[in-house]
C-alpha cells in the first residue's frame, strides 16, 4: 500500500518503520528537517519537509494516489484538518488520525475516520487496523479449504462493474457486499463502487487468477 504519514514524532517514527518493514510504500512529512534524524537505518521510505496541512505539500507527497493517510502530529487540530482534507477532498480510502481528545475521537469515528491513542498501543492499533482493512484478505477457509471466502476492497478500476461480470462459473462467485457500513446480498445488476467491501467465494486453485481479474 501507498501510505502517507504526517508527523515524524515518536509515533510517526514507530509506525513508519513498522510499515516499511512490511514492504509498504511510505512517505512521511514533518516541518522540522531534524525530526527525520530519528528514523532508523531500516527506514526505506521517503521524507518531505513541509507543513502537513498544506494542500500543495500533500499533493507533492502523493496524497492523490495514497491508499492510507495517517496524521499523527502532536496537535489534534492539525490532525483534524489533515484527516478532513484526505477524507473529503482526496477521498483517500483509509484515513487514520491520532487524537488526544476522546470527544473529538468519537466524532471522527462517526465520520469514518479511524482514531488511535498514543505510543506503542497506538502503533499496534494502526497495524492491526490496516491488516484488517487491506485490499485482499482470506477471512474463512471452508470445509477442506478448497473454497475460501475472500474480502476485497474494490479498486477504482472496478467501479461500475456489475457483480455478475465478476462471477466465474465453478471458480469465483460474489456472495455479499458492504457499502458505507451497510451489508447487502448482491443481485445480477448490482454494480461495484470504489471502496466497497466485496466478499467472494473462490476456489483455492483460482486465487491467483482471481486477484489478477480484480486488478489487485
Amino acid at each position: 500500500m501507498k501510505v502517507l504519514i504526517i508527523g515524524c514524532g515518536k509515533f510517526g517514527v514507530r509506525v513508519s518503520e513498522c510499515l516499511t518493514r512490511t514492504n509498504h510504500d511510505v512517505t512521511i512529512i514533518d516541518n522540522d528537517p531534524e525530526a527525520f534524524l530519528a528514523l532508523g537505518e531500516g527506514f526505506t521510505g521517503r521524507t518531505l519537509c513541509g507543513v502537513g496541512y498544506d494542500r500543495q505539500v500533500l499533493e507533492q507527497a502523493g496524497i492523490a494516489a495514497a491508499d492510507v493517510v495517517i496524521s499523527c502530529a502532536s496537535s489534534d487540530s492539525l490532525n483534524a484538518v489533515v484527516a478532513h482534507i484526505a477524507k473529503n477532498i482526496f477521498h483517500t480510502p483509509t484515513v487514520i488520525a491520532r487524537m488526544y481528545d476522546p470527544v473529538r475521537a468519537r466524532l471522527f469515528e462517526s465520520m469514518g475516520i479511524y482514531t488511535v491513542s498514543i505510543t506503542r498501543l497506538g502503533v499496534d492499533n494502526v497495524m492491526g487496523y490496516l491488516e484488517a482493512n487491506k485490499s485482499w484478505r482470506v477471512v474463512q477457509k471452508l470445509g477442506n479449504e478448497d473454497v475460501q471466502l475472500v474480502k476485497v476492497r474494490v479498486p477504482a478500476a472496478l467501479s461500475g462493474t456489475k457483480l455478475a461480470d465478476l462471477e466465474v462459473e465453478g471458480r469465483m462467485k460474489p456472495v455479499a457486499l458492504e457499502r458505507q457500513g451497510h451489508s447487502l446480498l448482491p443481485e445480477a445488476e448490482t454494480q461495484c463502487e470504489y471502496n466497497d467491501l466485496l466478499y467472494l467465494a473462490v476456489q483455492k486453485d483460482y486465487l491467483k487468477q482471481a486477484r489478477d481479474q480484480l486488478q489487485l
